[in-house]
């Protein structure tokens, strides 16, 4: 089997990223050395996909132009939605619609902030079954204290239905989309101009659409400011017992990770300060509190967790310091 197209979204308002989020397109946070962006676009490549398409709507021109003249975006497809956002379904038909791919093809979408990661020997092995079907889901297990709405499953492992987080019981476990799926766009339904994704591309009171659930797989997510923070301090964490992981393996040949800068006793990097991660040039940041430093600016300590990004300073609630 062969993926074709790759839909990453990029295209939304960054409204859980916080200030720095107003200022800094989510797209672009960095992974230690690399944005988010740039280790989307790799990973699809990875996966042997040839075609690769970033939605743009919030603060696009920013991202388009940090991508301009960087080397991994050179044959990269910008959709710009204009003057209204899309939805997933419509940013889904807005590139299916295209004159080099007129309704043809395997797409696989990615959201931007979250991985998970598979080789694409297992991505293809798993998607296989499928692989003449409409589309499929991927989903995973989440507490609904994290705000995710519940798909239904039958048996069969087909999608029934959708249940609003606000109708949940709290604090228990249920199974939501992941936001990665697998789409045939020959058997979609032109749809032009905004649309749902569960309307206009995995109709499933129409069609019968498979749950994948993705459990006990690798999964990175950098979706909220809190998130983002648990997540770069977990990839130090897990560098500290298990160096050779995969994610971090990519991370380290992407050029994300410089490993010389990571200090594993005082879990930091590029810095000599406990539980700081610092990615501007200076290593010399000291007695800081614990903070993940975005750019060259000097912080001043702080008792709370901190990410520091130009003038702004982001306190991430919740979290002990370490």
């Amino acid at each position: 089997m062969r993926i074709d197209h790759c839909l990453i979204l990029a295209a939304g308002f960054g409204t859980r990223m916080g200030t720095i989020g107003q200022k800094l397109p989510k797209v672009l946070w960095p992974v230690f050395e690399k944005s988010l962006l740039e280790l989307q676009v790799a990973y699809a490549r990875s996966l042997g996909i040839k075609h690769i398409y970033i939605n743009l709507h919030h603060m696009g021109s920013e991202i388009e132009a940090y991508c301009k003249d960087r080397p991994g975006f050179t044959d990269v497809h910008f959709l710009w939605e204009t003057p209204d956002i899309l939805d997933i379904g419509g940013a889904v038909h807005n590139l299916a619609a295209r004159p080099d791919v007129r309704y043809s093809g395997k797409l696989l979408v990615l959201n931007a902030d979250q991985f998970f990661y598979l080789k694409k020997e297992d991505l293809f092995r798993i998607l296989r079954p499928f692989e003449k079907g409409p589309a499929a889901l991927f989903t995973y297990w989440v507490n609904t204290s994290l705000g995710y709405n519940a798909l239904e499953v039958s048996n069969e492992r087909y999608v029934t239905g959708i249940v609003k987080n606000m109708e949940l019981a709290s604090n228990i476990r249920v199974e939501t989309y992941t936001g990665i799926a697998y789409v045939d766009l020959a058997q979609l339904t032109m749809t032009p101009g905004p649309s749902k994704f569960f309307e206009s591309v995995c109709p499933f009171t129409k069609k019968k659409i498979p749950a994948i659930l993705l459990d006990n797989i690798d999964y990175w997510d950098f979706g909220t400011v809190r998130r983002y923070w648990e997540t770069c301090f977990q990839i130090l964490k897990t560098y500290r017992t298990h160096s050779t992981h995969p994610f971090l393996r990519f991370l380290v040949q992407e050029k994300a990770l410089k490993t010389w800068k990571i200090d594993l006793l005082r879990l930091s990097y590029h810095s000599h300060s406990a539980g700081v991660i610092n990615l501007s040039p200076d290593p010399e940041v000291r007695d800081l509190g614990s903070a993940i430093i975005l750019t060259g600016d000097q912080a001043m300590p702080k008792s709370a967790p901190t990410i520091w990004w130009h003038e702004i300073e982001e306190e991430v609630n919740g979290i002990s310091t370490l």
